[in-house]
């Protein structure tokens, strides 16, 4: 069983004989993994640690303001804005892959400029167990992880990363957090990945669907917030799709596809399939059963259509999962009243939003984000 008083003193000398009496920079998402590491380093560290956080563009509604209120009295958090320079590099791009490499691309030679400005060699950073296996897989690339896949960032960056995290997995690092007295806000967060609402923009990112998607990932956490959840969260895909012959046969049940593909797991190698829709059926066990089936043809992502109108360009898409490490994780069974409820309300936020469907595919073959 994880010890985090044990796992801390296994840690500090090792970090103190690395760091020494040198200045480090620690990256904030304001997810628990880099937040917690970087309050485990300043406890050891001090005034060595420079913690900053910077603001893509890409974070959830009003993010940068609530991180730094909720560290307040924890950690000297500095935001550095650079948000009009990530979405102006990414609009347009399509491609999940591209999307997370172009971002961690624009991610750490800010953090580069910065760690030169401030005479700094070291980097620390939340990088999980979780965040590595998947990238080293080849389902996709997480982007705070570097060394895992040969990547040099003294030559590249001119900094050493520091992964004090790298060995746990997320119900140890959330235990870890506890014992470092972050405040449950933190804690018990919602995963939160690096490139943000970036890759829950799924298929071309454009600026429309960016504040869309920020408005309704706000409904969704908001709404779900308090049903025990492991993770829940929105997005948002363009809405043109068709019916599928084959697989509606298959099936008894209308299955359309949609132009944009997700990502997805099987055989432990990354899928990069179809999403599909089908209609709304008030029984899981049923819904399980069709999915299944389904999920055998090159479909990654399965959604039920909770509402719906005539006209919109946008499908949004609810997500809610239980799982303990995340490696693995079942779709959770809401209440469709509940997802109508929700459904309503995001409805309401945006005339081009065309239709709302619950994603009911476990993981895998899915992953739990789509990109």
């Amino acid at each position: 069983m994880f010890n985090p008083e044990s796992f801390i003193e296994e840690v500090k000398p090792q970090i103190l004989k690395e760091v020494r009496e040198e200045k480090i920079l620690a990256a904030i998402s304001g997810g628990v993994d880099s937040t917690t590491a970087a309050v485990l380093m300043y406890k050891i560290l001090g005034k060595q640690l420079l913690p900053i956080m910077i603001d893509t563009g890409f974070l959830r509604k009003d993010e940068a303001r609530k991180v730094k209120d909720m560290l307040k009295d924890i950690l000297p958090l500095q935001i550095v804005d650079k948000s009009e320079e990530f979405i102006s590099a990414l609009e347009g791009i399509s491609d999940a892959e591209e999307k997370r490499k172009k971002f961690r691309d624009l991610f750490y030679s800010t953090l580069s400029t910065i760690a030169k400005e401030n005479g700094i060699r070291y980097l620390v950073q939340g990088t999980i167990a979780a965040d590595w296996v998947e990238t080293q897989g080849g389902i996709k690339t997480q982007h705070n992880v570097l060394v895992q896949l040969g990547i040099d960032t003294e030559k590249t960056w001119g900094f050493k990363v520091i992964e004090p995290l790298a060995d746990l997995y997320k119900d140890e690092v959330r235990a870890l957090a506890r014992y470092l007295g972050l405040p449950k806000e933190i804690s018990e967060r919602q995963p939160f990945p690096g490139p943000g609402l970036l890759i829950r923009v799924v298929g071309k990112l454009t600026r429309e669907k960016l504040e869309i998607e920020r408005e309704v990932n706000d409904i969704i956490e908001s709404e779900l917030k308090d049903l025990g959840f492991s993770q829940y969260f929105s997005v948002i895909i363009d809405s043109q799709k068709s019916l599928d012959d084959l697989i509606s046969s298959e099936v008894n049940v209308p299955v359309y596809v949609y132009n944009t593909r997700a990502t997805g797991v099987k055989g432990d190698v990354r899928s990069y399939g179809k999403i599909a829709s089908i209609p709304l059926i008030d029984d899981y066990e049923k819904v399980r059963e069709i999915v299944q089936k389904i999920t055998k043809y090159d479909v990654t992502h399965v959604g039920m259509i909770i509402n719906d109108r005539k006209d919109g360009k946008y499908s949004i898409g609810i997500r809610a999962v239980l799982t303990q490490d995340f490696m693995t994780a079942d779709f959770a069974k809401i209440e469709l009243s509940k997802l109508q409820t929700i459904a309503e309300k995001i409805m309401r936020i945006n005339k081009e939003i065309k239709e709302v469907f619950y994603d009911v595919t476990s993981k895998p073959p899915a992953t739990i984000e789509y990109e």
